[in-house]
């Protein structure tokens, strides 16, 4: 008995305690360091030698050099890689700092105080840095330290002037060396031709796309890491960038931070035709058939994706993933997009296309009625992302039907396509 009601005590103190725990309150930082006493500007002063591999201390370790700045940068689009971008009423300047993941810490909008005390002040080909010597050159902080150099004070704000109203870049007058690294907004420009229907950026390299606006031209620089690299190019549409203003020499850059830096203009937007996705039902009501069997392509809900996918060891497999019919009008200039995801790796790409049918209406199937696309996808992404656009011109004002085959044959082990939806714009 004695036993029995030692646990029982036990038991009723453990559900009480349960019954105090609370979620934690959300602690806002507060600054208490000494004032700001300084401006970007007073940084750049430090460094009037421009693009000659030089750098020169901001103070002495004994002296406060304090600056309050505001973060506009943002390296949660994958697209801005170690390094801060702060921004005052006076400019902009980037901050180098060994550590990725820094937007879960310093989002834009984030207030922070700069202590300069240690830290040198250069340039790359003409863009100014902060950070620590290192071989002659501005290294990064260490992340253990960074607390020493950057502190935050109270919450994001997104309605900070600086983030708020981007600097308008409308012609060369606005590209200058004031403009470099601060938040700029170009409205009004287009792409290159030349670039039209190809992504951001190549997934195995850095890749430049220029665009146009009143006279005036500029590099849109994205690197091959950017989650939002695969987005297409449409040279026919004008568009709102925003960005981080760069230079290299004598060239200005843009870098986009995130997708939504991405705008279209009022008067260029997109037209959805369709937008298809896949839910539990998509081989029943949704219309969703397979052939030859409905055993090789599966629905999946995962990471808060709902996808189907195919995936086999097989040395040959023919399997075709069918939509339900479309009805959409006339589709010629619209482009059909594919959000997928498949590491092709060492794997032929064209284990892996997409067709359309306008005669086939369900039952027996006959490969003669489906024809590929051409040209096809080329551009199969490691994380979801939308495709290259497939030209619809050829099915004109017609019914039809798309699917996806995965065709593998031979030894070489094919990947894993994931597709969460097919669009349709125009």
């Amino acid at each position: 008995m004695k036993k029995i009601t030692i646990i029982a005590i036990l038991i009723t103190a453990i559900l009480s305690s349960c019954n105090r725990w609370e979620e934690p309150e959300q602690r806002v930082p507060v600054y208490d360091g000494p004032a700001a006493n300084k401006t970007i500007a007073d940084i750049k002063a430090k460094h009037p030698s421009l693009g000659t591999g030089a750098q020169d201390s901001i103070c002495r370790y004994d002296e406060q050099f304090i600056v309050k700045a505001v973060v506009v940068s943002s390296d949660e689009g994958g697209n801005c890689y170690k390094y801060l971008t702060i921004q005052d009423e006076t400019g902009g300047i980037e901050i180098a700092i060994d550590r990725s993941s820094l937007f879960n810490e310093y989002p834009v909008g984030q207030t922070v105080y700069l202590n300069c005390a240690g830290l040198i002040v250069g340039d790359y080909h003409n863009k100014y840095q902060v950070g620590w010597v290192y071989q002659g050159s501005v290294g990064r902080i260490a992340p253990a330290v960074l607390g020493r150099y950057l502190s935050k004070d109270g919450l994001p704000d997104l309605n900070n002037p600086l983030v708020a109203n981007p600097i308008e870049i409308k012609g060369n007058s606005d590209l200058s060396a004031e403009n470099v690294n601060c938040l700029v907004k170009i409205d009004g420009c287009k792409f290159s031709p030349a670039d039209d229907g190809l992504p951001l950026a190549n997934n195995d390299f850095t890749t430049d796309r220029e665009i146009t606006f009143n006279g005036t031209s500029i590099t849109v620089r994205t690197s091959n890491y950017a989650y939002f690299r695969n987005t297409l190019i449409d040279a026919s549409k004008e568009y709102c960038l925003y960005g981080i203003l760069g230079i290299y020499n004598s060239t200005y850059q843009l870098t986009l931070r995130t997708k939504d830096d991405i705008q279209y203009t009022s008067s260029s937007q997109s037209e959805t035709l369709a937008d298809l996705t896949f839910d539990a039902n998509c081989f029943t009501s949704g219309g969703w058939s397979q052939y030859p069997d409905n055993q090789s392509w599966k629905f999946q809900a995962y990471g808060g994706n709902n996808f189907v996918y195919h995936n086999t060891s097989a040395e040959n497999c023919d399997d075709w993933l069918i939509s339900p019919e479309l009805n959409l009008g006339d589709v010629s200039g619209a482009l059909l997009y594919l959000d997928h995801q498949n590491n092709v790796g060492g794997s032929p790409a064209t284990y892996y296309q997409v067709y359309y049918s306008t005669t086939y209406s369900g039952g027996a199937f006959n490969e003669s009625e489906w024809t590929a696309f051409n040209p096809n996808l080329n551009d199969y992404p490691s994380s979801f992302g939308l495709s290259n656009g497939l030209n619809l011109n050829a099915i004109g004002n017609q019914k039809f039907r798309i699917a996806l085959r995965y065709h593998k044959s031979g030894t070489i082990d094919g990947t894993r396509w994931a597709v969460k939806g097919v669009k349709v714009m125009k």
